[in-house]
């Protein structure tokens, strides 16, 4: 028996447009203004699926509803390095908003993307796209509406972060860590992992590491 002709609740566009335009209204009058930063490839390791030169270079505005409203997931870790922030959030943004502000200026991002970078403004934190559900909810009146985002707090790991905004870029600057690196956010600690603790710090002092030659023995001058 086929579904009933005279009642289409999946074929119907003024009603599917309808639910959009609400959409689309309720996160930019509930949401936050995010940055949607992503990352630029140069060289992809196939093994490993990622590629140590990557860089952040543009950034876009777009509205976002914070479904981790009771506070961020995720644990907290200790460790001999210090203490290691896990901290996870949830965002929905829209896809016909994503397509305006991100798409339409850079066609090859089609769709929010795993590795690439978001900015919260309110904790000022940078956290990294580690999944994106595309059918959430499930073709409500036959399609979909929004993109929903899983991100974790990123950790810098030689990636060049250059955007035009520089309250994006400043607080992953000259500190460096165990390795040389610079990967202690300077003005944030929400994403601090190793090297925050000061007796560290002053331990390593005057060690030597050469990143291209990481099984050499680390020379205290």
């Amino acid at each position: 028996m086929a579904t009933n002709p005279y009642i289409n609740l999946t074929n119907r566009h003024s009603e599917q447009d309808l639910v959009e335009d609400i959409t689309v209204e309720v996160i930019q009058t509930m949401g936050q203004d995010c940055y949607y930063i992503p990352r630029k490839y140069f060289v992809i390791d196939k093994l490993f699926g990622e590629d140590p030169g990557s860089s952040f270079e543009k950034i876009y505005t777009v509205e976002m509803y914070i479904q981790s409203f009771r506070g961020f997931d995720g644990t907290d870790i200790i460790t001999q390095f210090g203490i290691e922030i896990k901290d996870k959030i949830t965002l929905l943004v829209a896809r016909r908003r994503f397509k305006d502000q991100v798409t339409n200026h850079d066609p090859t991002v089609i769709r929010p993307r795993e590795g690439d970078l978001i900015y919260f403004p309110l904790s000022k934190s940078l956290f990294e796209i580690n999944f994106v559900e595309h059918e959430n909810p499930l073709y409500p009146l036959g399609k979909l509406y929004s993109y929903q985002i899983t991100a974790e707090l990123f950790t810098y790991s030689y990636e060049k972060i250059a955007t035009p905004n520089t309250s994006v870029n400043n607080p992953y600057t000259s500190t460096k860590g165990l390795s040389g690196s610079t990967i202690i956010p300077k003005n944030n600690i929400l994403g601090t992992t190793a090297g925050i603790n000061d007796v560290l710090q002053t331990e390593v002092q005057g060690y030597t590491y050469d990143p291209n030659d990481p099984f050499a023995v680390c020379d205290n001058t």
